[in-house]
């Protein structure tokens, strides 16, 4: 298992991605399985390290449900993302391109997911999931131009 097929693989309920760097939480059978990718290329086969502490069978089970989820997906064979990374990767763009107009925050969730953002009092954006979306947006935006982008493409 690649970590391109990981990120083919779906069934992802979270993510945080750095450069370099990637966090998961993925839900299966009803349970949430977290899992750290650290400094790999999108062609580096996945090696799971787990800590023999006094957990480690329920490690070694939670392990071993998410390599047969990972497993169990169909990648697919064009190489090419589909629709919704598709569309994710140009929000991060549309993101990429509002910080070098120095939009602010706010502006960027106006201008990319709602008009009615920039109406929101200051209670009302602290709260709001706009804001989270576009904050997430721009950690994996700016990770994907740092570097993250040589995995999309294969390369290192």
């Amino acid at each position: 298992m690649t970590l391109s097929a990981v990120a083919a693989a779906g069934g992802v309920a979270a993510e945080l991605i750095f450069h370099r760097e990637w966090h998961l939480v993925f839900l299966i059978a009803g349970r949430r399985h977290r899992l750290s990718i650290a400094d790999c290329r999108g062609d580096e086969t996945l090696a799971y390290v787990i800590p023999a502490d006094p957990h480690l069978s329920q490690r070694q089970a939670a392990t071993g449900a998410i390599h047969r989820c990972l497993a169990s997906t169909s990648v697919p064979a064009t190489g090419q993302p589909g629709p919704t990374e598709r569309w994710r990767l140009v929000q991060w763009l549309r993101t990429l391109d509002g910080l070098d107009a120095k939009l602010s925050p706010r502006d960027l969730a106006a201008t990319l997911i709602t008009p009615d953002a920039r109406h929101y009092s200051a209670a009302e954006w602290d709260a709001s999931s706009e804001r989270r979306r576009i904050a997430r947006w721009q950690r994996g935006a700016i990770a994907m131009r740092d570097g993250g982008y040589r995995a999309l493409l294969g390369g290192s």
